[in-house]
């Protein structure tokens, strides 16, 4: 009797990878198997990894199958403080929203070098140009989701996401949230979710 009752437990496990300790405590086995199933139809990207210029679908729930870490749903987010990415100061918050974790990449642009070339007399600039990024590492984040204030401590700009997190972003008013991320050495960089992540939010967590 005892060997039939765990028949179910198990064939949901199989059809299941779960890399993440938070995954486990926050939510339970139908949760998600209910998002692996929804997962089938959606865009796929290869990589969990961050990087200044990657290429992937934003503010739009994808599948990830990463090498390293399985597979899960994510979204991908991306705001750009400044002018303009390539106007020296300016900064690029990317960000990846899983069930178990967010992660955060911040780059700054510290300088950019542009050529020119010489004719007829007249020097032209050139439409090519070079850019000097620097990422900072991210060891404070601050969410604010309606009313409520959510202060996540991270390591290697990845925080953990709780049930109470993850209830509260899939609760969260259809428009733009406001972030805050400490960096390492004290500097407060503010920010903001676009409302299209927060709806993407809905199909995450």
């Amino acid at each position: 009797m005892n060997s039939l009752q765990t028949i179910p437990v198990l064939i949901f496990a199989t059809g299941l990878t779960v890399h993440s300790p938070h995954l486990r405590a926050a939510f339970s086995v139908p949760e998600i198997v209910s998002i692996a199933q929804a997962s089938n139809n959606l865009p796929v990207v290869k990589s969990a990894g961050l990087s200044p210029d990657m290429d992937v679908p934003w503010s739009k729930p994808v599948k990830i199958i990463d090498p390293f870490e399985g597979e899960f749903v994510g979204v991908f987010d991306r705001n750009t403080l400044g002018s303009s990415l390539y106007h020296e100061g300016s900064k690029q918050i990317i960000s990846l929203w899983t069930r178990s974790s967010i992660r955060v990449l911040v780059t700054i642009n510290s300088a950019r070098a542009e050529s020119f070339f010489y004719t007829a007399g007249v020097v032209y600039p050139r439409p090519d140009y070079l850019k000097f990024v620097t990422t900072r590492k991210v060891t404070k984040l601050l969410i604010k989701v309606g009313q409520q204030v959510f202060k996540l401590d991270g390591s290697d700009g990845t925080f953990a996401v709780s049930k109470e997190l993850a209830t509260a972003l899939k609760n969260a008013p259809d428009k733009n949230l406001d972030i805050r991320l400490l960096l390492e050495g004290g500097q407060t960089v503010d920010s903001k979710i676009g409302k299209g992540t927060v709806k993407a939010w809905q199909s995450v967590y």
